[in-house]
């Protein structure tokens, strides 16, 4: 077995970042019976599908709905639209002569073709809708790293930076090429596509468009492929009529008949509690059999006419039995969806994903095992059209994650890149994500079995997976020798009092509280409709019943369009009960006890003193999670922000370093203090530092991230002298610096011209186009927040005096004329910022106590970012009383 750290992937047609096909794409795909289901079944599904209406083209004139597939993306994107799970990467190193421009031609060809690379997303009505974009707006990104010192070294990290950088769905630009020139012969080749545009099966498809063009154009000949005769729009739309008939009701019939009865969440061997708010940042470790295993386990399937998915995720769902002795399982699996030969040739998000359900009970033997989940198996084929949505919306299922287990056996198109005159090899890439917990991936290549099992890194250590893997080879092995092994008989892998269960702790079900008025009523209404379930009492967690990111998502937008009032999706971890919800929807309750808090519970579990991290959320929250993680799943974190309170709380907080100590001490009553403060924060933090000071409390850390005390801080540098700075930090960083700052320079370029583009517009009368529209209503409406927040302060705390100019100075210079905090601050500066600055950051006269300072990797941001953020973590934990 191959154990890795950063493991290699199987090919590049087999990704680990998104769920990926099990299924022929048609009736006439020889290898059905080897890999996936058996064929009668696949005969049974397809004769439904024959009875399905054509799939013709339709009027891009008329409004053009989402796939389900694709709605299920759009919804988890709104969500988090920075998450990195479902962008598909795919690199290539390339040496030869290659023609750059034929390659950007050939690309734009492709996206030409296919429309689903160039849609955009928008909503008509509340309903999303996808919007086609026209074909001429695309260019390769070309990155020159022929002078750059050590280049092979840099590659991995520039080349996640391109992989992790968030869609816009308001473009549709959803396909992404990248080139490295490392010389003039060698190049690595990067392609970033958006899952809500392609799969797996796509993948093979754009590869091979892309060689047949590439080698086309270079000869000065057209185009060899024929036009598609429909488009993924046009799929979408047919999904959404056919699924509107009566005919697929017995499918449904099927899952809510495979799925009735007490339906228990996939526990797993998790190494870490589950975290409140999970990053989905993950690994994976890979896994090949040997030649003489690999036949072993054909032979195996053929011996017992069953196919090499069954046998495998048999074994998979063995082993987790094993860990958790849990007899009623769900593991998803995906499938390939491509059952209609009028989209063989598209490219798209075509998959579905299916809850394999097995009941392992009754110590049966594993050759009783491999008999029940092929009946599950092609069970699940026969009925596979119904979106997982549609499944997941049965309210037997309501509340019950799906997304904790997942398996598939590839059988994509074996397709790799080939351009005339160069030598093309797969080049290692990942996205560093995970969706799934847990999610091994396997297939057959070569005369061998390989997989990689893609982890979440907040739940397993690698330790771990790298034992499970182990595990996984010796039960195969042990099984196929000998079918007749009862469960009873394996030996357990973890001891059941180690476990720590996925689920929360159930507590004692208590009698479910009554509304107490029409609000409280509406809002139980709603949350009974987003959760699928009755007899919700106005104090149960949202959380504990159920609730999950999605489905908090779904609440905030329910909540909206029921009662027009809008709550923060922050706000449900504050106020999780619907009387708590309720009070902060109340306007001019100033009892509301649900937004009168500051804290966000960032990982509240652990047994070290909390770590509170001041004034954390906008930019702050999404870097306060890579950090928390790093710091391991003993420290609790907390974070700090005025900005989570409820719109008119914040506004009466008059001193919010008061507020953040009365928050903090409901957590930690006394000292010693942890505290530390990103950017503007660390002010506070120092602040927050000197008044519990004062009150007697000892504060063991006062940390102050990338924190200047004011502008004075930064050196009066003169042309000459910021070249040599930017120089300095160029040899250290190579082009990604160039790149960061001008990405850096154009987005405050395109701010000051959309603003003067706003106003003048305005004030000649002339009509708007949409973009600019949307700007205006944005800056109206922060305008408006402003002036009604200055309104209520009149309100309630009466005219303040205008400030003198000299008060205004010190505001902004952050200016003390009280006592100073007399004990020890810690100082950690960005590596790329420190020639910038004064070497203390204006900080030395303010620190009598003495001033330590840790320079750390990265800029401004990039210093809370993987991988920098772990230096900042190996200091911090030195400081906390951590192991490193």
């Amino acid at each position: 077995m191959k154990k890795s750290a950063s493991p290699k992937a199987l090919e590049h047609d087999s990704k680990i970042d998104a769920p990926s096909e099990t299924l022929p794409k048609t009736q006439s795909n020889s290898e059905s019976s080897s890999v996936g289901f058996d064929l009668a079944a696949i005969a049974r599904m397809l004769e439904l599908q024959n009875q399905a209406p054509p799939l013709e083209p339709v009027s891009r004139e008329e409004t053009l709905p989402l796939s389900f597939a694709q709605e299920r993306l759009w919804l988890l994107h709104q969500l988090s639209p920075e998450n990195p799970c479902y962008h598909q990467p795919i690199a290539f190193r390339l040496v030869g002569s290659l023609n750059v421009p034929v390659l950007e031609q050939s690309l734009k060809e492709i996206l030409r073709r296919h429309e689903a690379l160039r849609t955009s997303f928008t909503t008509v009505d509340e309903e999303p809708v996808q919007v086609i974009q026209p074909d001429g707006d695309f260019s390769l990104s070309i990155i020159d790293f022929t002078d750059i010192p050590n280049a092979e070294s840099q590659l991995p990290d520039c080349l996640l930076k391109k992989i992790q950088k968030p869609f816009d769905f308001s473009t549709g630009s959803l396909l992404r090429a990248t080139l490295v020139q490392l010389s003039k012969e060698e190049h690595v080749l990067l392609f970033t596509m958006h899952h809500i545009a392609c799969d797996g099966w796509s993948e093979g498809l754009f590869l091979k468009e892309l060689s047949l063009l590439y080698e086309a154009f270079s000869n000065g000949k057209a185009s060899p492929l024929p036009e598609l005769p429909v488009q993924y729009a046009d799929f979408a739309h047919w999904q959404r009529q056919w699924l509107k008939d009566e005919k697929l009701e017995s499918q449904l019939n099927y899952w809510e008949q495979q799925l009735s009865g007490d339906i228990s969440a996939l526990q797993l061997p998790i190494d870490y509690p589950r975290p409140l708010v999970q990053t989905h940042q993950g690994d994976c470790q890979s896994l090949v059999l040997s030649e003489t295993l690999t036949k072993a386990l054909k032979d195996f399937c053929d011996q017992e006419k069953v196919t090499l998915f069954v046998t495998l995720m048999a074994v998979f769902k063995t082993l987790l039995y094993r860990y958790t002795q849990q007899e009623d399982m769900i593991l998803c699996s995906p499938v390939a969806g491509r059952n209609r030969s009028e989209i063989n040739d598209s490219i798209g998000y075509f998959n579905n994903v299916l809850p394999m359900r097995t009941n392992l009970g009754g110590n049966p033997s594993f050759r009783e095992l491999l008999n029940r989940f092929k009946q599950t198996s092609s069970g699940a084929t026969e009925n596979q059209d119904v979106p997982l949505q549609k499944i997941a919306d049965l309210p037997n299922l309501a509340g019950k994650p799906l997304s904790r287990g997942m398996f598939t056996l590839l059988n994509t198109p074996e397709q790799s890149l080939e351009l005339p005159g160069i030598t093309i090899s797969p080049f290692e890439v990942h996205n560093g994500a995970a969706d799934f917990d847990l999610f091994l991936l396997m297939k057959e290549k070569a005369g061998q079995v390989t997989g990689v099992l893609q982890y979440k890194i907040d739940l397993f250590k690698a330790e771990s997976i790298i034992e499970m893997l182990e595990h996984f080879e010796e039960l195969l092995t042990s099984l196929i020798a000998n079918p007749e092994q009862r469960l009873s008989s394996l030996p357990l892998l973890r001891d059941p009092s180690t476990l720590i269960t996925s689920e929360p702790i159930k507590q004692q079900p208590q009698e479910a509280v009554a509304p107490r008025d029409d609000l409280e009523i509406q809002l139980t209404k709603i949350w009974e409709k987003v959760l699928n379930k009755g007899s919700i009492g106005v104090r149960d967690n949202f959380f504990e019943q159920g609730g999950s990111s999605l489905l908090a998502l779904r609440l905030v937008a329910e909540i909206e369009k029921v009662l027009d009032k809008k709550l923060a999706s922050a706000a449900l971890f504050q106020a999780p009960t619907v009387e708590q919800q309720a009070d902060i929807l109340r306007s001019g309750d100033e009892q509301s006890s649900g937004g009168n808090s500051s804290l966000v519970k960032i990982q509240p579990n652990g047994t070290k003193p909390p770590l509170f991290i001041v004034q954390v959320l906008g930019e702050g929250l999404r870097y306060a999670l890579p950090l928390a993680r790093r710091l391991g799943n003993d420290q609790p974190v907390y974070g700090l922000s005025v900005g989570v309170m409820d719109a008119d709380a914040w506004d009466l907080v008059e001193d919010a370093q008061e507020q953040y100590i009365n928050d903090l001490r409901s957590i930690q009553p006394k000292g010693p203090y942890f505290l530390v403060g990103p950017f503007c924060g660390g002010r506070s933090t120092y602040k927050i530092a000197q008044a519990l000071q004062s009150q007697g409390e000892e504060v063991a850390l006062v940390g102050l991230l990338n924190t200047m005390r004011d502008n004075s801080a930064l050196k009066q540098m003169s042309v000459g002298d910021k070249i040599s700075a930017h120089w300095h930090n160029l040899l250290r960083n190579g082009t990604p610096y160039i790149m960061k700052k001008s990405q850096n320079s154009i987005h405050n370029v395109q701010n000051k011209l959309m603003s003067f583009s706003y106003k003048f517009c305005e004030g000649m009368g002339l009509p708007m186009p949409q973009f600019l529209q949307d700007f205006g209503y944005r800056e109206e409406q922060s305008q408006d927040r402003n002036a009604r927040r200055q309104q209520r302060r009149v309100q309630f705390l009466g005219q303040k005096r205008k400030k003198t100019p000299e008060e205004e100075r010190r505001a902004d210079n952050f200016a003390f004329e009280s006592e100073t905090y007399t004990g020890r601050v810690t100082l950690f500066r960005p590596i790329d910022e420190i020639d910038f600055c004064a070497p203390d950051f204006g900080w030395g006269e303010l620190t009598p106590g003495g001033l330590d300072i840790h320079d750390v990797p990265g800029d401004n941001y990039t210093m809370f970012d993987e991988p920098q953020v772990k230096v900042l973590a190996e200091k911090l934990k030195a400081y906390l009383g951590l192991p490193e």
